[in-house]
């Protein structure tokens, strides 16, 4: 409780004075008023009654004067009140400012990590900062065995855990359940199965991917400890940074082991028919790989018409899309809309593209805008990534409620806007490409109203750019007309008449880029 004296209400307030002075016209008598200490804070007044000021058990001081000069002493209860209120409200914002900061830089800090351990070790550092534990632990969960490993752990308690498996525990329950639990007393919960183990306040949280629980985040104490749903709301936060994080590890980790596996054995068996045979094979996996990068299906938007297709030129290309939902609800949830092309082609583009997927989604929602979240892509990239290797990007971040985006193109291509029309708006580059230049560029964003009929047209350079058999390319002009006439049509009719289209433009000719293409429409 916040401390107040009755000095500094009087101080405090400025209308006080006259109050009293007329009150003492009134009653036709002084009034005092007078600290604990008795030392004379207000009027002149000697004798006559005394009303005690009292705030939360305690007095104050005392307010002197004739029968009426009691309301000056409620008068002064009141204060003391909304004092002693403005200041506890006063230390509430501060701590839970405290407390978002420290989750905004723990964003940050996890944006850039790419390995398991760290991520796991960084998250148990970060939340002993915000709830006090003696004990913690993070364990994933295996899929096919069900079985609950510990990938990092601290205290002298929870790092001998065993045998725990999925719906067996108290851990084991939060793993089946996906559903954060507090428990005050261990000792006596049903579910404990591990007797050796003296923590007596616990509280878990599950690491959620989506809909998919990974495994389980624990704080614990040693001793009496009464966690509070406070607790829990922030541990679930946490929690659920940490999940997309070692997902975004898990993914980089595999394709980077892929990377390494083909080079060993194109070194080994670049020479011999085998070896051919091994790196088709490896070839095969790298596609299956990238093609899984892609999303499985793209977001239903009410109100929205969505599609996209992309088609490398070689069996692993560099062309990249995706559709990722923001973090907020309702009116204010948002989209991000992403059409990417890595520099160069084949193996080495795919690799990249795979490490601009993983580094979009971990920094998505840890940003506070789509220019931040374009130059944070940008520095990760450059530090990560040989000096000619780059990617150009459109980015579309909009509110489906409102139809209101951001627009960010770091040396991408146009892309277009049909009006319904039938009007064009070309969007152009408002930044350098992610990881060209050094680190520290700023990117601007323009502002788009997507209106009911409008249609946004997202691309990599390969629609344009492709050719037919006398080297004329398919240009700009040919794709806007075809989305001007088809602008009322599903978007995946658009997406097959401009795929259609490039064909019987190159016949013959052989595909020498990747092709993607990205359609939204906004439902009249």
């Amino acid at each position: 409780m916040a401390r107040i004296s009755l000095k500094q209400i009087v101080g405090a307030q400025n209308g006080l004075r006259p109050v009293v002075a007329a009150l003492e016209r009134a009653l036709g008598s002084g009034v005092s008023v007078e600290d604990a200490a008795g030392a004379s804070l207000l009027g002149t007044a000697n004798g006559g009654e005394r009303f005690t000021v009292v705030h939360d058990g305690k007095a104050l001081g005392t307010v002197s004067g004739p029968q009426g000069a009691e309301a000056i002493a409620d008068l002064l209860r009141f204060l003391a009140d909304k004092e002693s209120e403005r200041k506890a409200l006063g230390s509430e914002v501060l701590h839970l400012y405290r407390e978002v900061n420290l989750i905004y830089t723990f964003s940050e800090k996890l944006a850039a990590l790419l390995d398991l351990e760290r991520v796991a070790q960084l998250t148990l550092q970060e939340a002993r900062h915000l709830i006090v534990a003696t004990d913690g632990a993070i364990v994933l969960l295996d899929d096919e065995t069900g079985a609950l490993t510990s990938a990092a752990a601290f205290g002298d308690e929870l790092p001998g855990l065993s045998g725990l498996k999925r719906g067996t525990g108290i851990a084991g329950t939060v793993a089946a359940t996906g559903v954060g639990e507090i428990v005050n007393d261990v000792m006596g919960d049903p579910r404990r199965i591990n007797a050796v183990i003296d923590v007596r306040s616990l509280v878990c949280a599950p690491l959620k991917v989506g809909e998919k629980v990974i495994g389980v985040l624990m704080l614990a104490s040693t001793l009496p400890m009464a966690y509070e749903a406070r607790e829990l709301k922030l541990l679930n936060t946490l929690a659920l940074q940490t999940a997309t994080a070692i997902e975004n590890a898990r993914l980089f980790e595999r394709t980077v082991q892929a990377g390494y596996e083909r080079e060993r054995l194109l070194a080994l068996n670049k020479q011999a028919e085998v070896a051919r045979a091994g790196y088709e094979r490896e070839l095969e996996l790298a596609a299956t790989i990238q093609a899984d990068l892609f999303p499985a299906a793209l977001p239903a938007l009410p109100g929205y018409d969505l599609a996209a297709r992309s088609r490398p030129a070689r069996r692993c290309g560099g062309d990249y899309y995706d559709a990722i939902p923001g973090g907020a609800s309702g009116d204010d949830a948002s989209v991000l809309l992403c059409v990417a092309d890595v520099s160069g082609k084949g193996v080495p583009a795919s690799l990249l593209m795979s490490h601009m997927q993983a580094t979009l989604r971990a920094l998505l929602g840890r940003t506070a805008s789509l220019q931040e979240l374009a130059g944070h892509a940008h520095d990760l990239l450059h530090g990560s990534t040989a000096d000619n290797k780059y990617v150009t990007a459109a980015l579309l971040q909009f509110t489906p409620a409102t139809g209101r985006a951001g627009y960010v193109s770091a040396g991408h291509i146009n892309s277009l806007v049909v009006k319904g029309n039938g009007d064009v708006v070309l969007l152009g580059s408002t930044g350098a490409p992610l990881g060209l230049l050094p680190p520290g560029l700023p990117y601007e964003t323009t502002v788009v109203d997507i209106q009911p009929g409008d249609c946004v047209i997202l691309c990599s350079d390969g629609v344009p750019d492709a050719q037919n058999e006398t080297d004329d390319e398919f240009g700009e002009g040919r794709l806007t007309a075809i989305v001007r006439e088809a602008r009322n049509q599903p978007s995946a009719e658009i997406v097959s008449r401009v795929f259609d289209a490039i064909d019987q433009f190159a016949g013959a000719a052989p595909q020498f880029d990747d092709i993607t293409l990205m359609v939204l429409r906004r439902l009249d």
